[in-house]
């Protein structure tokens, strides 16, 4: 039975800060938002990670790790081995399911540690000055893990599975399997498409995370929680607006863009939150006979006046959502540039 094995090879700063993406696989291991090694780690694990990074830098040596650290997303358990040079850190990442025996896990790390002892002894400018080399290497390692477990022809099969899927996002709109919303891998071009037939118009994109989702889950388990943000999906899509697109983001996060306004006022931002008062938070959500108030925190930002960029407009909104939640939850915030560059002086 074929298998898609999660690996990666990232180049990070002291800060984990994500600065070169190898490789990576699958295509949704990181998402734009995911801009720091930790980011795509499991909650538990973020501790870990960040004290494997500092031990690195700290010995400067290569790190094997004995234990196993959870991905966000895919949900699997992968073995890390870091190697730092400077003030550079490469880390490289394999599925853990590949380890099917002791002789070959022991077997995959002698490979993956001696080729990075070769590339640190022979020149570790590598690490910044020749990105291809590196590649290269790299790809050679997967070759080999591969014909240790006997995945070759697994592999190719792989790679003609992900160009059919690339084959399929470019053509078709591609839904979130869980709520039916545009999922995270097609809400840029579907964005992108909307602008462009009307592109002098503005735009409000509005981040929305849900309030205290975690409870659900602790509570009712996952299932409830999954039914859960079906429901709350199903009432974005209610909102009264013609050009709104509906998004799933990740988890209990969503984004909504709504397109062709001739200009764009705080009382028109108001009005979104007032709508998704009225139509998504009103009513409780009833999850095995117990009835749960919904509430969220919403940040929005405007095409075409805050910025042209689609990854920018979402960070800002991004920002302005963590604004709203950290003033107490269950309310809205307008992205404000001025505010946003005092964020980001304040951490330089």
């Amino acid at each position: 039975m074929d298998k898609d094995y999660t690996s990666f090879l990232l180049q990070c700063d002291r800060q984990m800060n994500i600065i070169n993406a190898f490789w990576y696989k699958p295509v949704y291991l990181i998402s734009p938002y995911q801009r720091k090694l930790d980011d795509i780690f499991a909650e538990g694990d973020k501790e870990r990670v960040n004290q494997l990074v500092q031990k690195a830098f700290a010995q400067d040596e290569i790190l094997s790790c004995g234990g196993l650290f959870k991905l966000t997303s895919p949900e699997t358990r992968i073995s890390l081995c870091m190697m730092s040079a400077g003030e550079k850190l490469l880390v490289h990442g394999i599925d853990s399911s590949v380890f099917d025996s002791e002789n070959t896990a022991t077997a995959v790390k002698d490979i993956v540690h001696k080729f990075m002892q070769i590339i640190k002894d022979s020149d570790t400018s590598l690490m910044s000055e020749n990105e291809t080399m590196i590649r290269y290497q790299f790809e050679q390692i997967q070759k080999l893990n591969n014909s240790l477990i006997n995945t070759q022809r697994q592999l190719k099969r792989a790679n003609s599975k992900l160009n059919q899927l690339n084959n399929d996002l470019s053509n078709r709109l591609v839904k979130d399997a869980l709520t039916g919303l545009i999922s995270r891998y097609q809400y840029r071009e579907e964005i992108e498409l909307t602008i462009s037939k009307a592109p002098e118009k503005l735009g409000i994109f509005t981040f929305i995370d849900l309030d205290d989702f975690k409870s659900i889950n602790d509570t009712l388990g996952h299932r409830a929680g999954d039914e859960y943000l079906k429901v709350f999906a199903q009432r974005l899509t209610q909102l009264p607006y013609k050009n709104i697109i509906c998004m799933r983001i990740a988890g209990d996060e969503f984004g909504l863009y709504i397109h062709g306004y001739d200009d764009v006022s705080s009382e028109d931002i108001k009005e979104i939150w007032s709508q998704i008062k009225k139509l998504v938070l009103k009513e409780p959500i009833v999850l095995e006979s117990i009835e749960k108030d919904v509430f969220c925190s919403a940040g929005m930002a405007v095409y075409g006046r805050d910025t042209n960029e689609i990854y920018d407009l979402i960070e800002y909104a991004d920002f302005a959502m963590y604004e709203a939640k950290n003033s107490g939850k269950n309310s809205y915030s307008e992205f404000s540039m001025e505010r946003y560059k005092n964020k980001e002086t304040s951490i330089l």
